[in-house]
């Protein structure tokens, strides 16, 4: 299904919305639950919640090649989103919602890069739309105005880590889309992620249970009834809406439109942490000062001008020539 231009840039402004305030979501269960184990269930669930709906469209497809895309796609994106989901929440145990909206926004950069590593054509206009996009990035989540240096921790270097895999994601997406059904593609790497990540933390907590890591994955009753909210949250709309409208939206978009978009995702990580702390909630939040505010403004300014339509000047027509 191809969407127009301002329909496909709506869903993914949507979809940015949504995982920008789903990183409080992500700060409050690493209290309770271990990383590689609250990744397993949130994509379990859902691909359980959007199997339904997935294996009736699939059997609805009368091209074998679109089954294919679609499953192929789908095992590809999972593999991507295995690493990015996994290394985000486990650097979210160390780092604030806005850092890890930073850190995880540099992917804006990455995915041109590797598209020019595929083929792909990229405008000067993205190159300098998403040079913005980093700078915004920076006021908005890592500027001391007080001319202090930059905090960076373990979490932040796993979280750096996670926007290469979150670039590959975005590259993968945009490749099988516009081939494939969203529906199926979505489901496929939800099962994906969701059964390599829980393996990985019983594993984990198997093979070291004395240690804190192996300790936090082991999975028990109290843990998941203590991140009831963050977990419906984060598999509901997180994964089950955004992840979907990023997968339809790309049908119609290029990977390095979307990825200019998508990192706006910072922007309401940090309006997200904004209302936490108008709302007493510590530790989770920062106040909207206005270098986050400048910030903003510049994100948005790299938004336009990815997508501003730059017109070549039309060349006055040649004089007839004699006769």
């Amino acid at each position: 299904m191809r969407l127009g231009t301002a329909a496909a840039d709506a869903l993914l402004l949507a979809a940015a919305a949504i995982w920008g305030s789903t990183f409080i979501a992500q700060k409050l269960a690493t209290e309770h639950m271990g990383p590689v184990a609250f990744n397993g269930v949130r994509f379990c669930l859902g691909a359980l919640v959007l199997l339904p709906f997935a294996a009736r469209r699939l059997r609805t497809i009368a091209d074998p090649r679109v089954r294919r895309e679609s499953v192929a796609g789908g095992l590809v994106a999972g593999v991507a989103m295995t690493f990015g989901s996994s290394l985000q929440q486990v650097g979210m145990h160390d780092t604030t919602a806005s850092n890890a909206g930073f850190i995880t926004g540099l992917y804006v950069i990455i995915v041109p890069m590797l598209g020019l590593l595929a083929g792909q054509r990229v405008g000067w206009n993205v190159w300098w739309g998403a040079a913005l996009a980093v700078v915004g990035l920076f006021f908005l989540s890592l500027f001391d105005p007080g001319g202090g240096a930059p905090t960076w921790n373990p979490g932040d270097a796993w979280v750096l880590c996670c926007a290469f895999a979150w670039a590959v994601h975005v590259q993968v997406i945009g490749r099988a889309a516009p081939r494939a059904d969203a529906q199926v593609i979505s489901v496929v790497q939800f099962a994906v992620t969701g059964a390599v990540a829980l393996a990985a933390s019983q594993l984990l907590a198997a093979l070291a249970p004395g240690s804190d890591w192996g300790a936090r994955e082991a999975l028990s009753a109290t843990d998941l009834r203590a991140v009831a909210w963050p977990l419906a949250y984060a598999t509901l709309l997180s994964t089950c809406v955004a992840f979907t409208l990023q997968t339809v939206a790309q049908g119609s978009a290029p990977p390095a439109h979307a990825a200019i978009l998508l990192s706006l995702e910072g922007v309401f990580a940090a309006l997200a942490e904004a209302a936490c702390q108008a709302a007493g909630w510590a530790g989770l939040g920062a106040p909207l000062t206005r270098w986050k505010l400048f910030g903003c403004a510049l994100m948005l300014a790299g938004v336009i001008l990815s997508q501003w339509r730059f017109r070549p000047a039309e060349r006055p027509a040649s004089p007839a020539g004699p006769g």
